[in-house]
């Protein structure tokens, strides 16, 4: 194992009830690097990002993170998540918290810092993912889905996570506003911000994945660079999955 992975997962293994939903995962994702993973509905990609941080337990496999095998006994599982970020699809902000709010929070009762601490961590990651000013003090039914799912971004940054997990983040988005997401997403990649990222948006995969990894069926299918996946796949199932979600135009002009 390379000294400069964050994380490995290794023959990883879930079923629900008789129904195998991964099926000997293994990849790696290294300090820096964005790791892009594709795949039809049904496939086990939020299975798999869900077992990383065990809010689903799997059956078997390994996940070293940082040089430990996170799912032995003993392992304090909540000081594991303080260092791995999360970001879901649908948001999950506190309704009664505004923005800076719902990011000072993990702040003070993970981390212990004071308000004041929080509140200078909090405004620099809300600015880190370009939300106005005026909208640190509003609450997310205030907000457009863009600006919360920024907001959520920014909660986990400021927590200064070794890596973060993005699960389909611009699914519940209308394009607008998922091209606000994305933008801040791409800067991220840029910074070498580590990014372990389930979409759809393959614009976003072809411009900012280190490696794209095409799951089918509970398995890694495919897996390689960005332009060899999305323009020469080389497995049938990668080809039709592409061919039905984008024409070959989403993939350039960015």
């Amino acid at each position: 194992m390379s000294g400069s992975n964050v994380l490995v997962v290794k023959d990883l293994t879930k079923k629900f009830g008789e129904k195998p939903v991964l099926r000997g995962v293994s990849f790696d994702v290294e300090r820096g690097e964005t790791k892009v993973i594709i795949g039809p509905s049904g496939a086990g990609k939020s299975t798999l990002l869900r077992c990383i941080n065990r809010l689903i337990e799997p059956d078997s496999g390994e996940i070293i993170f940082n040089g430990k095998n996170i799912l032995e006994k003993g392992v304090d599982i909540r000081k594991v998540r303080a260092r791995i970020g999360f970001v879901f699809q649908h948001f999950n902000l506190f309704k009664h918290l505004t923005a800076i709010e719902n990011v000072k929070i993990g702040l003070k009762v993970v981390k212990g810092l004071s308000d004041d601490e929080a509140e200078e961590k909090a405004y620099k990651a809300l600015k880190m993912v370009h939300l106005e000013e005026d909208a640190f003090h509003k609450y997310p039914a205030q907000l457009s889905g863009g600006q919360q799912q920024r907001v959520a971004i920014a909660r986990a940054l400021a927590m200064e996570p070794e890596i973060v997990l993005f699960d389909e983040p611009t699914s519940a988005l209308d394009p607008q506003l998922a091209g606000e997401v994305l933008d801040v997403m791409r800067e991220l990649a840029k910074k070498k911000v580590t990014m372990l990222v389930v979409t759809h948006e393959i614009g976003f995969a072809l411009n900012a994945a280190d490696e794209v990894l095409f799951f089918y069926d509970g398995v890694i299918w495919e897996r390689g660079k960005p332009r060899d996946i999305l323009y020469n796949p080389q497995r049938k199932e990668t080809r039709e999955f592409l061919k039905r979600i984008a024409d070959l135009s989403v993939f350039g002009g960015e």
